[in-house]
């Protein structure tokens, strides 16, 4: 039993249409991202390297500008697709999601942190006679 062979335009036309839905469905620069990844693979290392890393710019400003993304699941509605009565999981019924590149930023800022150093607390005054805590009244 042989194994059949590919046509070649079959496999290109495959890869052009997922790199299209993939164009529709994400981010310009995870587009770039996946783009520079088949150059690389193609035998243009240093080119895919290249448009990997402009993606990943483009990529990092988008998910600092703006850290959440319609749910893909629910569409923005925050309930399920069948039953109207459940809430959404992934996105917990709000109609948004973090976007994975914002929440491995915010990971990194988190692991990273350290809190300044907090003043020295400032001694109390001295009591003077007929206060408060001088009495016996409580």
């Amino acid at each position: 039993m042989t194994t059949p062979t590919r046509n070649p335009l079959w496999t290109m036309f495959t890869l052009l249409t997922a790199l299209l839905w993939l164009a529709v469905r994400t981010t310009p620069g995870l587009v770039l991202i996946t783009f520079g990844s088949l150059a690389g693979l193609f035998g243009y290392p240093w080119r895919g390297l290249a448009i990997v890393a402009i993606g990943a710019m483009v990529y990092a400003g988008q998910c600092s500008r703006t850290a959440f993304t319609p749910c893909l699941r629910c569409k923005g509605t925050g309930h399920h697709r069948k039953r109207r009565t459940r809430t959404c999981r992934p996105c917990r019924g709000k109609g948004v999601r973090i976007r994975w590149g914002r929440a491995v930023m915010n990971a990194y800022r988190r692991a990273t942190y350290t809190a300044p150093a907090a003043p020295a607390a400032r001694p109390a005054p001295p009591l003077t006679p007929n206060t408060y805590a001088d009495t016996d009244r409580h």
